[in-house]
């Protein structure tokens, strides 16, 4: 069967007959006949193949009759688990550091969104959140001393100078047109969800930055302790030029990364208003 695709394009319609064995739960080793539909395109819909490992609408003692999807936890344990190994083998103890601080900031994330659930505020949450990204993120990297402390602050105080900055702009300049944020499902609070997404994009930039500047401060005080401020100061804001070129890519890197389906949206919805 075919049909017009919302682009004017020709869509297949495709309908398999599976047989599946059940690997677990009350049915395991039975064989069960599954329908899967699929389209040409296979933007909403996937071809499932031979030897395919699949996850069911059901449950262990229900095991149901459609597909819901692959099955993956196997390769996401592998590639984890090989990161992990990478890390401590290469890294040693700095691995170790590097793990812990990534689950600690992974739960910190998901208490936070627990919290967002439960009604809470989002920003408050979002201010919080940064504060406690930047304390285990730092601390558990670069230990307890003067220099984590140092990091800790700038992150701090950068982040704040940042996100005044924006507010400025928005109330200068006037608001941003949130429309694009419609599939949220809610509009009553999105500027306050594109705040939250400003501010937790730019903490890990700015981490990044003030842990380079300090690492490198620290070093020429441990190597020239009689070094003078003025000429600290100035070997830091040197250091600064060097990585700010290369910083300010990867976050338009990353900002692209994620509007290209936009762009290629609107390209194609020009080119079909030009075509008609």
């Amino acid at each position: 069967m075919s049909r017009e695709g919302t682009r004017g394009a020709e869509e297949h319609y495709y309908t398999q007959k599976i047989t599946a064995r059940i690997l677990n739960g009350a049915y395991k080793g039975k064989e069960i006949t599954l329908s899967n539909e699929y389209t040409s395109s296979q933007v909403q819909t996937q071809k499932y193949h031979k030897g395919d490992t699949v996850l069911l609408n059901g449950s262990k003692d229900r095991p149901g009759k459609t597909i819901r999807s692959v099955k993956r936890d196997i390769y996401l344990v592998v590639l984890v688990g090989g990161l992990i190994i990478l890390l401590i083998y290469i890294t040693r103890k700095q691995g170790g550091y590097t793990i812990v601080s990534v689950i600690l900031n992974t739960l910190i994330f998901a208490y936070g969104f627990q919290l967002l659930g439960d009604g809470k505020n989002i920003l408050r949450i979002c201010n919080v959140i940064a504060l406690l990204f930047s304390l285990t993120t730092l601390i558990c990297l670069n230990g307890i001393h003067r220099k984590t402390w140092a990091a800790v602050l700038s992150t701090l105080c950068v982040l704040f100078l940042i996100m005044m900055l924006f507010d400025f702009s928005i109330h200068r300049y006037g608001d941003l047109d949130y429309s694009n944020l419609e599939y949220l499902g809610s509009m009553s609070n999105s500027a306050d969800i594109f705040w939250t997404d400003i501010m937790l994009t730019g903490l890990g930039a700015i981490m990044d930055v003030t842990v380079t500047i300090s690492a490198a401060t620290g070093e020429i005080v441990r190597k020239n302790p009689s070094v003078s401020i003025r000429k600290l100061i100035h070997s830091g804001r040197e250091i600064g030029y060097d990585i700010m070129g290369t910083m300010i890519n990867v976050l338009l890197f990353v900002l692209v990364s994620g509007m290209i389906p936009m762009f290629i949206l609107k390209m194609n919805n020009e080119i079909r208003f030009i075509t008609l």
